[in-house]
């Protein structure tokens, strides 16, 4: 569905490595992100999405302007609805797909459209989740809008979305404070998600209760591990299969190349913000100003709509040490000798990628799950976190030079990265291994509570939370 490039490319490398076993695999994409698939040997089915009015851009899906994740999430969420009606009102691409008869969907369930898919043709599905667990939006927020399957959610140790909270060990007042914390998640999807996601099956006709549509969602494979994560009880349908993108270092273009041997022992910092959230001009402005002051070359990714053209790199007044770029193999520069922190916007795969070649984070969230990544990265004692309004103080500059100069954070990067690295299996072969395996089993649902049991564990969960 449309979404960050990031999630293309996660699709992408499992899609191939099944492929490579011998499955007959297809991909489908929206046409305008078709060309980040190549170069691949699956053959790619593409849709078209009709224009969308609001915050999100559906083409480009940059967000103008700083959300509340719930108000992001129902603006995404009428995204992903109106590429739903880009496929079905595809006749032809329909056609082509019931010929395919498949035996199964690989989809984010964050989109209705992948139940409606799955139950259109009448075939089941594995969740493949972008996101690390966030509670209550993991399950809890979901129910009544398809997010059924029943996952334990502990507030007397799990952080509930929006608490701010860095530690899985909470005190009394902690406690309280995620109480309240899910409780208002719980009120705001009510109002502002369940009747977006509710409205968008009856308008494809599919009923997310009907008992078989409660079990097309065979599996669920989420992009996490508890190296990283806290810890928490999980269903056997839920598989942690590890971060898929982070893999070895491959060799750089020869002008990073130069950059980057360039900075000698005092290294490089790394800054990108991801592919949606945008800075202002004045953000860029101060950002540009403190980078000059830092005792490290600086590695900047902007986007083209940040900076448009050489005139607007120019504008920036960027110090000697800074280098603007549009496009970096980001996993490749993390992974380079030089580099010795990653200013980061703390989405899941850049502090996946940061922690498998260990190096430290500063993190400036703007929406979405990058709060609550923050909160990980600062609890395991990978990173320090800024604040937006930090940009124009001392703080920023003070913040990025603590986690370059302090040897705590990169001691606990390191540690990680032989955390992450040690997997017997690699994500992408364990996320094939699992595909494979509910081909197998024929996509039936055995992993999932039975139906018959989930209003008693629901409300064991209700008054477990409370």
């Amino acid at each position: 569905m449309p979404g960050p490039l990031s999630h293309l490319f996660n699709m992408k490398k499992i899609a191939e490595e099944v492929s490579a076993r011998g499955h007959d695999v297809k991909f489908l994409v929206l046409d305008n992100n078709a060309h980040a698939l190549q170069p691949t040997d699956v053959p790619v089915l593409t849709y078209g999405i009709p224009i969308v009015k609001g915050p999100m851009d559906p083409a480009s899906l940059k967000l103008k302007g700083p959300q509340t994740f719930v108000q992001t999430v129902a603006d995404i969420t009428k995204v992903f609805v109106s590429g739903c009606e880009g496929i079905l009102s595809n006749d032809t691409l329909m056609a082509q797909l019931k010929e395919y008869n498949p035996e199964l969907l690989l989809a984010e369930t964050l989109s209705p459209c992948a139940q409606v898919m799955a139950s259109k043709l009448d075939v089941p599905f594995v969740n493949f989740q972008m996101y690390a667990p966030v509670e209550p939006f993991q399950t809890s927020s979901w129910r009544g809008s398809n997010r059924n399957a029943f996952n334990p959610n502990p507030l007397a140790y799990f952080p509930q979305k929006d608490s701010g909270i860095e530690t899985h060990l909470m005190s009394f007042m902690q406690r309280l404070h995620n109480f309240v914390s899910y409780w208002k998640f719980q009120a705001d999807d009510y109002w502002h998600v369940r009747p977006v996601v509710q409205s968008a099956f009856q308008r494809f006709g599919v009923d997310p209760d009907a008992p078989q549509e409660r079990r097309r969602m065979v599996m669920t494979m989420c992009i996490a591990d508890f190296a990283i994560e806290w810890l928490r009880p999980l269903p056997p349908s839920y598989k942690l299969i590890g971060a898929v993108l982070p893999e070895p270092a491959r060799p750089l273009p020869a002008d990073l190349e130069e950059f980057m041997d360039g900075a000698g022992d005092n290294g490089v910092l790394l800054v990108a913000m991801g592919t949606i959230a945008t800075l202002r001009k004045a953000q860029q402005h101060a950002m540009a100003s403190a980078f000059a002051k830092l005792p490290v070359r600086v590695l900047w990714r902007l986007s083209k709509s940040e900076v448009q053209d050489e005139d607007a790199i120019a504008d920036l007044k960027l110090g000697n040490n800074t280098k603007v770029v549009t496009w970096m193999p980001q996993n490749d520069v993390l992974g380079h000798p030089r580099t010795r922190a990653f200013l980061s916007h703390g989405g899941v795969n850049g502090l996946y990628e940061a922690a498998y070649h260990g190096v430290p984070i500063v993190v400036l969230p703007f929406f979405a799950d990058q709060h609550e990544n923050a909160d990980k990265a600062v609890g395991r004692g990978l990173a320090l976190r800024l604040h937006h309004k930090d940009i124009n103080t001392e703080r920023f500059s003070r913040t990025i030079k603590r986690v370059l100069t302090e040897p705590s954070f990169t001691e606990v990067a390191k540690q990680l990265s032989v955390k992450l690295r040690a997997r017997p299996r690699t994500p992408t072969q364990e996320a094939a291994d699992w595909v494979e395996h509910v081909l197998a089993t024929g996509g039936e649902a055995y992993l999932h509570t039975p139906e018959e049991s989930l209003p008693l564990f629901e409300l064991m969960d209700f008054l477990y939370a409370g």
